[in-house]
């Protein structure tokens, strides 16, 4: 269960994150510093740097974590591999179903920007490394055996691009495009 003090922790970094993400829209990276989106958001710089670490890390979304009993129920799951990682990922999308736009803009920044391309390609090779965990764990397969790699590197693509076709559209909800990705991911390979 979420605390009071985490939500209200989340509510200011996603404050946060909007107007980062307006400010570079409108102004350019080179031309936004943690000091202007903090006088903007009515935050102290300090306060900034207790969330963010760096000030192109406010244009990055919530990373994705799984508590200890999402994960147990998805290593104990018997259904469709890409069901039950739908029902594992699904619920984190609440950010993407409410920030739609605000991603349409990062998605336009971060083609612009090299270095932030960078940035978000370490962020999805780190969930990638942990989703390549929870599949090992989950189908019983050695720390080593690439197999879990692959299949998560597969997976964190298919998430990724149906998360950009979600934000190019102007229709439906993430978690259809996320379920869509990963059932035509088991006949991909078909054709």
């Amino acid at each position: 269960m979420v605390t009071l003090r985490e939500r209200q922790k989340l509510q200011t970094a996603n404050s946060i994150r909007r107007v980062a993400v307006d400010l570079v829209f409108e102004n350019g990276l080179d031309n936004v510093t943690a000091e202007m989106i903090s006088e903007k958001v009515g935050i102290s710089p300090r306060t900034f740097f207790n969330y963010f670490s760096y000030k192109e890390a406010a244009l990055l979304p919530p990373t994705l974590e799984f508590s200890k009993e999402d994960v147990q129920t998805f290593a104990a799951g018997r259904g469709q591999l890409q069901d039950d990682l739908a029902d594992l990922i699904v619920p984190m999308m609440e950010f993407y179903a409410e920030n739609r736009q605000m991603l349409k803009k990062l998605l336009e920044i971060s083609l612009s920007n090299p270095k932030l391309s960078m940035i978000k390609v370490n962020v999805f090779h780190d969930f990638e490394q942990m989703l390549g965990g929870l599949i090992a764990r989950r189908l019983q397969l050695s720390a080593r055996s690439g197999n879990a790699g692959l299949m998560a590197a597969l997976i964190t693509t298919a998430l990724r691009v149906a998360i950009e076709n979600w934000v190019k559209n102007s229709s439906g909800l993430p978690d259809e495009y996320i379920r869509k990705a990963l059932n035509e991911m088991q006949t991909a390979f078909q054709d």
